[in-house]
């Protein structure tokens, strides 16, 4: 059985008034998609994906349901779990809307929070590309993300 997940992004009635129906995303490969920009939407995250070729089921940002305002992070759904992998690989730390993006598999029984790591004192020229080539030595990297300012310079850590 494929591994991925149900998600419901409820709030949605169907024409009529009744509840509209948990949508199953079980057959479907997702990624999480994390350091959005508050001005990246649904379409903006697909049309990014496609127009790198790679074939999306669709894409979703979060958002709050009592401010409406995004979570600055998604999901996107792939038919295959091979194309879900080669994005990882190929677009961890990629740019949308002038923001890194990080790009994570769900997380397993495995997950070890003790694995991750806070790095201190940066370079302010740092980008999340440096940060991510400065630990690959060390062994296979999950993730990275650099906290940056609102202007997108690096805060340090």
């Amino acid at each position: 059985m494929p591994q991925g997940f149900n998600l419901n992004f409820g709030g949605s009635t169907k024409p009529g008034g009744a509840p509209a129906t948990k949508k199953d995303f079980s057959q479907y490969f997702s990624l999480y998609v994390g350091n959005l920009s508050n001005i990246t939407f649904d379409q903006d995250l697909y049309k990014f994906f496609s127009s790198r070729g790679y074939k999306l089921a669709g894409a979703k940002v979060m958002f709050d349901r009592e401010t409406s305002q995004s979570k600055c992070f998604g999901y996107l759904n792939f038919h295959s779990q091979e194309e879900a992998e080669r994005c990882l690989a190929e677009q961890n730390n990629a740019k949308i809307d002038n923001k890194a993006i990080v790009l994570n598999k769900k997380k397993d029984g495995d997950f070890d929070r003790s694995a991750n790591v806070l790095a201190l004192n940066l370079p302010k020229e740092m980008d999340q590309n440096a940060l991510n080539g400065l630990f690959k030595e060390f062994g296979n990297i999950k993730s990275t993300k650099l906290e940056v300012f609102k202007d997108g310079t690096s805060r340090g850590f």
